[in-house]
């Protein structure tokens, strides 16, 4: 069962990314289930622009190995039984929680990021 402050890992385009969950599941009428809310991290690339609300560095998790964007613009609305089904065929994987302060640093860049898309932010300032 996803929680707040687990983390995922979701194959994406050519590598896996570390998902955040930011919610303990909600029923979500717009899905009709339980969801939660889920921002990944992408790796900082010199010279290309990314989203500076939230940095992640070395240390902040067992999975990040160089400094790191929250990339809010991708946050998503997941249904837990998705979640859980593809835990259980093996697709995802489940990673270690993430520390009280830098899950505190992931919600406060929700109010900062200009990329948040609308129904991420409603569901954000609902639920989280």
């Amino acid at each position: 069962m996803p929680t707040s402050k687990g983390t995922i890992l979701i194959p994406a385009n050519s590598a896996p990314h570390l998902h955040f969950v930011c919610n303990d599941p909600v029923f979500y009428p717009n899905k009709g289930k339980e969801c939660v809310l889920l921002v990944n991290i992408s790796s900082i690339k010199q010279g290309v622009l990314h989203d500076t609300s939230c940095i992640l560095d070395v240390g902040d998790h067992p999975f990040i190995k160089k400094p790191s964007f929250i990339y809010y613009r991708m946050a998503e609305i997941y249904t837990v039984a998705g979640i859980q089904l593809q835990v259980a065929e093996g697709n995802y994987s489940v990673r270690e929680d993430c520390c009280d302060a830098v899950f505190e640093r992931i919600l406060n860049g929700f109010s900062l990021s200009e990329e948040v898309k609308f129904k991420v932010l409603k569901f954000y300032q609902k639920h989280c």
